[in-house]
């Protein structure tokens, strides 16, 4: 209950603004703030002093790489969605499934031109696990064969759990350059049979990106393939022998950044910035010159840093004395939210709460997809009995029932409420019939053996789905209980 009763709390207290309590969004809002200050003046400090302490500027270096990464990214996200649509397609299956066949072949080139001026080259290669034959738009190269290593890439894509498959590669069968290959299988009943690709000619990439003379494109292996002075990447010159004993300290930070991601590092008066380009194994690096040791050394620095420290313990000041201020509210209306929701009779969840809570339960129900169980509950001839040992006694009679039905329930998740007058509910989540049935058997039984009265039992189950109505569910377990008082009493019925 003091778990829910929180949490009802944060609900009552929720802002607009932030989505989340008051009480946290203002600590929150606080410790933002300091970050951002915090981060704007280091940034803006770092770029001043570094202007004046290096040639080359930082954020012109972070901008043309950003501005690179961003146009091979582009083209690559392009490329990707455009062969995933392609493979995706009706005619490619059915094509690939019966090459032989001339209207399945028919109704794939017709969709394999009308697809083809998209692409950036207008070359899409295909090979069908059917037949084995490699086919460049409408042309037969070669049949592929597993014994073969140059063909080791497309049972690699058949295999692949995280399409598509790019990679760099010569095309030693028709245009014989580096091409940048995109290959996506082509799946039929979860399985794949064959793969299509698309290609990117390596040398209009470049020419593309125009390439500072500082920056270079490798690929995993570390061999440039990309570069302002193209005698480098002709003579396939490695980042290994371009940057010397930092080398392969640079190499090794490449491999291991994420997608899309950047590093800079340090090396005395050089530093290296380096990023990954999306999913594909292409890396820019960029070599300038910093003084980083100067800037930390300027006298500036040390009153800088000291400002920031003096504005972090502001903030930590003002934290605590917010906490301070809110915490006896919180804890107030924390405490008026559980006793409003506790019933004063028998000390278990009133109706309110149980209205409350149902909700919450159906909607995670629904989300979940897991079964949620309802039973409704009435004490027989519960006003006989009021009337033959007075209300004092009948109220201890609801008090003693109430306990019993809650000593039934062994989980947290599960709780009783009292519906009105001599009347309860049970709520079992994740909870399948069967054992709805078994508590409400328990519950039935240990009210026979209490010796006082009985209760009789209507009993629901349901997995929500999107648009479901709680009340129906709730109204179908008033029925249940409807029909166990009219079948005899004493009994569970659902």
């Amino acid at each position: 209950m003091a778990e829910y009763a929180e949490y009802v709390a944060n609900k009552i207290d929720r802002q607009n603004l932030f989505k989340i309590p008051l009480r946290k969004a203002i600590v929150l809002f606080s410790v933002l703030f300091f970050i951002v200050i915090a981060l704007g003046s280091s940034f803006a400090y770092y770029f001043v002093m570094r202007r004046v302490l290096s040639e080359n500027s930082m954020k012109e270096l972070k901008q043309t790489m950003n501005t690179k990464r961003t146009i091979i990214s582009a083209q690559l996200e392009k490329e990707i969605l455009l062969t995933k649509i392609f493979a995706s397609s009706t005619p490619a299956k059915h094509y690939f499934l019966d090459p032989s066949n001339e209207h399945c072949k028919r109704e794939y080139f017709i969709m394999l031109n009308e697809h083809k001026e998209f692409f950036q080259n207008k070359m899409i290669s295909w090979i069908s696990l059917k037949d084995s034959n490699y086919y460049v738009n409408e042309q037969f190269m070669e049949k592929y064969s597993p014994s073969n290593p140059k063909h080791s890439w497309f049972f690699e894509t058949l295999k692949y759990e995280n399409p598509p498959l790019i990679k760099v590669d010569f095309d030693y069968l028709t245009r014989q350059i580096y091409d940048l290959y995109i290959n996506y299988p082509v799946y039929y009943e979860n399985k794949a049979i064959g793969t299509v690709g698309s290609r990117y000619s390596l040398t209009e990439f470049m020419n593309e990106l125009d390439l500072p003379e500082n920056v270079y494109l490798f690929g995993k292996d570390g061999v440039v393939i990309g570069a302002a002075n193209e005698k480098i990447a002709k003579e396939k010159k490695t980042i290994m022998e371009l940057f010397g004993p930092m080398g392969e300290e640079v190499y090794e930070s490449a491999l291991s950044l994420g997608k899309d991601s950047s590093e800079i590092l340090y090396f005395g008066k050089n530093h290296y910035s380096i990023s990954s380009v999306g999913s594909v194994n292409l890396y820019l690096v960029s070599k300038n010159e910093v003084n980083i040791k100067t800037i930390i050394h300027e006298k500036a620095s040390i009153v800088f840093f000291a400002l920031l420290l003096l504005m972090a313990l502001a903030f930590v000041v003002f934290n605590m004395f917010i906490s301070y201020i809110l915490k006896p509210v919180d804890k107030n209306m924390q405490s008026y939210i559980e006793s409003s929701l506790l019933d004063e009779l028998t000390k278990i969840p009133n109706k309110r709460f149980f209205n409350m809570r149902i909700e919450d339960e159906w909607n995670r129900a629904t989300r979940g997809q897991y079964p949620l169980s309802f039973l409704m509950l009435d004490l027989d001839k519960f006003k006989k009995y009021n009337d033959t040992y007075g209300h004092l006694e009948g109220d201890i009679l609801l008090r003693e029932s109430a306990q019993i039905f809650s000593k039934c329930l062994n989980r947290t998740s599960d709780f009783v409420a009292r519906f009105g007058g001599e009347e309860f509910c049970i709520v079992l989540v994740n909870t399948k019939i069967e054992g709805a049935r078994k508590i409400a058997e328990d519950i039935r039984i240990s009210m026979e053996k209490a010796g006082k009265i009985t209760v009789s039992i209507g009993i629901v189950c349901e997995t929500p789905k999107i648009g479901s109505n709680c009340n129906d569910f709730i109204e179908s377990a008033d029925q249940k209980l409807y029909e166990a008082k009219n079948t005899g009493r004493n009994r569970v019925v659902g």
